[in-house]
């Protein structure tokens, strides 16, 4: 198929803007942490954007509907929620930056599962294009100094790592559930657990006064990562998933760390030196190869 398909295109364009905001929400993430505790975060975060997610199911006049899913929403659940607390826990110890280019791994951990669970037929410049953009992330990280792994020593870091393999997996089980049910209302009953968790630990263990003492900003920050990518771009990247299938669409995650960088090097003063210029070139070069057509091998 064509990429200038209209269908095509507008998936792409919607994955784009999701790992985009995602990318940006690190920054975000990394200075509400600042103010708030990690499972306060991820609660007021949900709280804000499953309303936001609530109206655009009645605005399109979704039908509650989850057919025999149950079972699989349940484990998209609960894989969301092991997301949500390792990630952002993890950021609480890390870097914003590191954060962004240690999650551009996930494409690859999408195509190993995308193989072992889906059968999904792997092109030859996929290969390519992951394998090109794996090694960009391995120059970003470790500045360079490939031999050296202490960039993976700590503890935030790893955090991170682990939740790159949770986002891989949730991108794996959701893809069957979104053919069958609409993004909207999947998005929605898969958050809403963690809502509910993370709100419960924060009523009966938070001084919730924390929320009127925030500085203006820090509302502004949490109005984002709500409205935005917790609600906007979860659907947006359902959609996405159900269009051009797991392996494609987790290749638009590369996308993050551009973001991450382009925002947390002027706000957080976060450093960008002449090894994360060059594995950025290498990333981007690997996103555009793994997005070409297929013209002749294919691995199954």
């Amino acid at each position: 198929m064509p990429f200038y398909n209209p269908q095509m295109l507008l998936s792409r364009i919607l994955l784009a803007f999701a790992a985009l905001t995602w990318g940006a929400s690190f920054v975000a993430t990394k200075i509400c942490l600042g103010y708030l505790s990690p499972v306060e975060l991820m609660a007021f975060r949900l709280i804000i954007g499953l309303p936001v997610l609530f109206i655009l199911i009645l605005v399109n006049r979704v039908k509650f509907n989850l057919g025999d899913n149950k079972l699989s929403i349940l484990l998209a659940s609960l894989i969301m929620l092991a997301h949500f607390f390792i990630q952002i826990t993890g950021i609480k110890y890390t870097t914003a930056t590191n954060t962004g280019w240690i999650i551009s791994i996930i494409p690859l951990i999408v195509m190993v599962m995308a193989i072992l669970f889906l059968k999904e037929k792997i092109h030859f410049s996929m290969i390519l294009g992951i394998s090109l953009a794996t090694l960009g992330v391995i120059f970003l990280i470790s500045k360079g100094k490939i031999s050296d792994i202490s960039w993976l020593r700590s503890t935030g870091d790893w955090l991170v790592l682990a939740s790159a393999h949770t986002w891989a997996l949730y991108t794996i089980v959701s893809r069957k559930i979104s053919r069958t049910i609409d993004p909207l209302l999947l998005t929605f009953v898969v958050l809403l657990p963690s809502a509910i968790c993370s709100t419960g630990i924060v009523l009966a263990s938070s001084n919730l006064t924390v929320l009127i003492n925030l500085p203006f900003n820090i509302f502004i920050a949490l109005l984002f990562l709500g409205v935005i990518t917790t609600a906007i771009s979860h659907w947006f990247w359902q959609r996405g998933v159900a269009s051009l299938g797991a392996s494609k669409a987790g290749i638009f995650l590369y996308l993050e760390p551009f973001a991450t960088t382009a925002i947390a090097v002027p706000l957080l003063h976060e450093a960008f030196g002449p090894f994360t210029a060059l594995g950025a070139v290498l990333v981007l070069s690997g996103v555009l190869l793994g997005q070409r057509n297929p013209r002749n091998i294919i691995i199954d």
